[in-house]
């Protein structure tokens, strides 16, 4: 047994215990859950007995003093970090190699501010100002699939300054989104313990994580200004477009539709839904115009 309260019932669980524990993971829900383990130890920070399980989970993360290569023995944080910015080797057994190789091409981890916060959690210190910089700089590297984590981070960062129902909240949407994004993880266990053990339950907050994965967008769902500039053709307004081509990208990723987005979108969706009204002759007409333009875009 360790000295620390709950520690080995935590380490019982992980989730990534071999190479091939990524094979149904998403490049977007490892990006993701990096942001979500940092947002949850730097919380568990401020509270006296979590704040010794964050000094020892940073320190393990830091064991090898990077995260180049994976490593089975390494806790779950080390193999994520492996994913985002280590070799990549591992990416080849994800779920979607070819397009989570695109997003890991375009992620550059900021490494010394990563290591500089994993050291400051190893060495017990109080979170600082440069906490909430170092934070700044993982989230915007990172191509996470949901956007709200960002909000999450900006309340992470000021946690000191919220309310006692504020932090609550934070520390409860963090919870959801553990359990939705990283099931059998290695952290989520103590996290939800530490929830009980400090009364941080917000009533509240309603769950709306979404399934356990979210899918990489695909190659076709970048931006190209061309393609942006031929939805004027379909009655977009100049101010709209590129709100409007974002729609596609959003829904590849199952992720919810804001209002300005879907306004962009409605012309687009005016045509369909007149071809739908006019009856089966035009809806197979917009099949066909459909399956000549897949051909001829191959």
């Amino acid at each position: 047994m360790s000295k620390f309260k709950f520690l080995d019932y935590v380490t019982e669980g992980k989730m990534i215990r071999n190479s091939d524990g990524v094979t149904r993971m998403s490049f977007t829900d490892a990006s993701d859950l990096v942001l979500l383990y940092f947002l949850a130890l730097q919380v568990m920070r401020y509270y006296p007995v979590s704040s010794k399980f964050v000094r020892s989970y940073a320190s393990e993360t830091l064991k090898w003093n990077n995260w180049d290569y994976f490593r089975s023995s390494g806790n779950d944080l080390y193999c994520l970090l492996n994913i985002v910015s280590g070799d990549k080797e591992i990416i080849k057994k994800m779920r979607n190699p070819l397009n989570a190789l695109k997003l890991r091409n375009k992620t550059s981890l900021p490494e010394l501010n990563v290591k500089r916060l994993l050291r400051a959690m190893a060495n017990g210190e109080r979170p600082s100002a440069d906490d909430s910089s170092s934070l700044m700089r993982l989230n915007n590297s990172l191509q996470n699939g949901m956007q709200n984590y960002s909000m999450l981070r900006r309340k992470v960062a000021t946690f000191n300054t919220l309310s006692s129902q504020e932090k609550k909240d934070v520390v409860t949407k963090i919870e959801h989104a553990l359990k939705a994004r990283g099931r059998n993880a290695d952290i989520i266990d103590y996290y939800i313990l530490f929830v009980s053990d400090y009364d941080l339950e917000s009533k509240r907050v309603k769950d709306t994580e979404p399934s356990v994965s979210i899918k990489d967008p695909s190659g076709e769902v970048q931006a190209d200004t061309k393609d942006i500039q031929m939805l004027r053709l379909l009655g977009v307004p100049n101010k709209d477009l590129p709100f409007a081509y974002k729609v596609l990208s959003l829904t590849s990723r199952g992720l919810p539709i804001p209002s300005r987005f879907a306004q962009a979108y409605r012309p687009i969706m005016q045509i369909v839904d007149d071809i739908v009204k006019a009856g089966p002759g035009y809806v197979n007409l917009l099949k066909q115009v459909h399956n000549r333009a897949k051909r001829a875009k191959n």
